[in-house]
């Protein structure tokens, strides 16, 4: 190997050590809070040498959170699915919840600051991703609430979940997981033989999710507002 080579492979090693350490403190840490001087202290470098490879401490943890981002959308994306919403929504609760028990620390940092804008590019995909899926489920009829509210019910439910589990350190087998999964998934999806999920409740719900959020022409926006009013309760009723 070259002595360029061999420079890389030493600086790309620091790296990872800073990577590491970092990681392993936050998984550790009551509050999440980490200094600089413990993470060059348990990789074995100096503050200098930290700055070296990152801009900051800041940069060092933005790091970490792509590189849990990529992880991930890896285990997301090797999911199995059945073709069955149940099964499906399932599976990818499972596979959240698991993802965040394994790596307690990328979690704290991808999903523990509700205000924190993740605009990393992995972490875009994976938004998107979970709101084709549902938009999916909705468009095949299988949603009882609007889109919008079906997605935001499973993300603030699942991380709610998973944070929950990390904090105690407990495993993503935990009943409180199933439990809550499987409310959720019984308050969002129609099942197949209610007879209420194939009358005018699931039509209903698709043209209602189906309509644009602004004027709708010929209409008057009083017509409007009463088709929106008259399609929620058909599409909220029970039976």
């Amino acid at each position: 190997m070259s002595e360029n080579g061999t420079a890389e492979a030493i600086d790309g090693d620091v790296r990872t050590r800073l990577m590491r350490a970092a990681e392993l403190l936050l998984a550790s840490s009551a509050d999440g809070r980490i200094s600089t001087r413990e993470i060059c202290s348990r990789a074995g470098v100096t503050a200098p040498t930290l700055y070296h490879h990152f801009k900051d401490k800041d940069a060092l943890l933005d790091a970490v959170v792509l590189e849990g981002f990529n992880t991930y959308l890896a285990r997301k994306r090797a999911v199995a699915w059945s073709g069955d919403v149940f099964e499906d929504f399932r599976a990818g609760w499972d596979m959240h919840v698991s993802f965040a028990c394994e790596h307690p620390a990328h979690y704290r940092l991808m999903f523990g600051n509700p205000q924190a804008d993740q605009t990393t590019p992995a972490a875009v995909v994976a938004r998107d991703e979970v709101a084709r899926q549902v938009a999916a489920w909705g468009a095949d009829g299988h949603l009882k609430v609007p889109v919008e509210v079906a997605t935001q019910t499973m993300s603030a439910a699942a991380v709610g979940v998973a944070l929950h589990l990390v904090a105690q350190r407990a495993d993503s087998t935990h009943p409180i997981s199933t439990n809550v999964r499987d409310t959720i998934a019984q308050a969002l999806f129609h099942n197949e033989g209610d007879d209420a999920a194939v009358g005018v409740s699931r039509p209903a719900r698709l043209l209602l999710d189906a309509l644009p959020p602004g004027p709708l022409e010929p209409l008057r926006p009083t017509e409007v507002a009463l088709l929106r009013e008259w399609l929620e309760s058909l599409a909220d009723q029970s039976g």
